[in-house]
């Protein structure tokens, strides 16, 4: 890496203006990694809740789940 002192220089000539020249490819692997394993992960997590609480909502539970929200909105509370 090295200071620039004159804009009116071949860009070849300086040499790298930042660091980790090259590397950017092996970042933005990582990243679209992590982003494709989060996704994984978050679509595990909120299907697991999705069927944790439709599994309280069957039968009897789902009856009584739409009487008590009928009596709530009724009552106005």
């Amino acid at each position: 890496m090295s200071t620039i002192t004159t804009w009116s220089a071949n860009p070849t000539d300086i040499g790298p203006m930042y660091p980790f020249v090259g590397s950017e490819w092996i970042f933005l692997v990582i990243c679209v990694a992590g982003w494709l394993v989060w996704h994984i992960w978050q679509i595990k997590a909120e299907n697991a809740t999705y069927e944790e609480e439709s599994g309280k909502l069957q039968g009897e539970s789902l009856i009584e789940a739409i009487d008590h929200v009928w009596r709530t909105h009724r009552s106005g509370k």
